[in-house]
Order: structure tokens, then C-alpha cells, then sequence
């Protein structure tokens, strides 16, 4: 009995080493290069998850940017997804630009971000600003608006010496 248990659990290791059963792995990126979160299920997931959102079927390039950030490019355009986990349980949190995208009435690549705490953010473009909160929890986080879209004042003009 102990020697057909044996032959068993040897079978198994033998087919997730050859492959068969583990986990697939895109050859084209270097995962170790990729931050200490990142394994090749997470990393399908953002793919599928930035697919999607940049509305590319083309391979995307994705770039580390560290602190479990990583921005993903392809079809002539990007986005920056981070990874938050919390107790073993991982999720993405999508672009803000995304959203802001139709708040600001501007183009993503207009929209310039930053951090005002971990789950604020602030995004400015096309001379409008407003303020982002993620809500939701660990398996599904979105952005929603947490300020009113205000426009960016026109610097006031130099009086000219005559």
C-alpha cells in the first residue's frame, strides 16, 4: 500500500514539474523581475484585468513600478494597476484614470495622479482636478468620486510696465 502511495505522489510531482497541473507561466516575462507579490496567477489576472480596460487584444507590455505598482502598455496607451493584499487574499485595483476619464472629460494620458493617502487620490488634466476614494473590500475595489471636479484657475495676467 505504502508503495503504490508512493508511485502516486511520484506521478504527481513528475506532472507539475513537466508542467501538467501548475500554474501557467508567460515565458516572455521575467516574474522575479516583477516584485515579491507577483506569480504567474496574478500576473494572468492583470493581464485579462488591463486587457480589458485598455480594450487591447495585442500583447501588453507590463513595467514594475514598485510598491506592488505595475503599469501596462499596449495599443498605443497604459495603465497603472496595483496590487493590494491583505491575509493571503490579493486583488487589483484598476487605473483611476479610467474613471476620471469621463468625470475630467480628458484623456487618459492627460490625467496626471497622485497619492494622498492610501486609498485617495488625487487626478488633474485638461485644467479640471478632483479627488478619488477606493471603496470596497479586499476582493473588489472600485474608484468613486470624493470631491466635486473643480476647474484650475487661469494664472491671473501681468501687468505690463508702460
Amino acid at each position: 500500500m505504502n508503495l503504490f502511495r508512493l508511485a502516486i505522489t511520484g506521478l504527481g510531482v513528475a506532472f507539475l514539474v513537466s508542467g501538467c497541473g501548475g500554474s501557467r507561466s508567460n515565458s516572455k516575462v521575467d516574474l522575479s523581475q516583477m516584485g515579491p507579490s507577483m506569480n504567474a496567477k496574478r500576473y494572468a489576472n492583470l493581464e485579462k484585468i488591463a486587457a480589458k480596460d485598455l480594450k487591447c487584444d495585442a500583447e501588453l507590455t507590463p513595467t514594475y513600478l514598485g510598491e506592488n505598482q505595475y503599469q501596462m502598455s499596449g495599443c498605443n496607451t497604459e495603465g497603472v494597476y496595483e496590487l493590494r493584499c491583505r491575509m493571503g487574499q490579493c486583488s487589483w485595483v484598476p487605473d483611476v484614470r479610467a474613471r476620471a476619464e469621463f468625470d475630467l472629460g480628458c484623456a487618459r494620458a492627460q490625467l496626471k495622479t497622485s497619492r494622498i493617502d492610501p486609498v485617495t487620490v488625487g487626478v488633474a488634466g485638461c485644467g479640471k482636478r478632483a479627488t478619488y476614494r477606493a471603496i470596497g473590500s479586499t476582493y473588489g475595489l472600485a474608484w468613486t468620486l470624493n470631491s466635486a471636479v473643480t476647474q484650475d484657475e487661469a494664472p491671473a495676467a501681468v501687468p505690463t510696465a508702460k
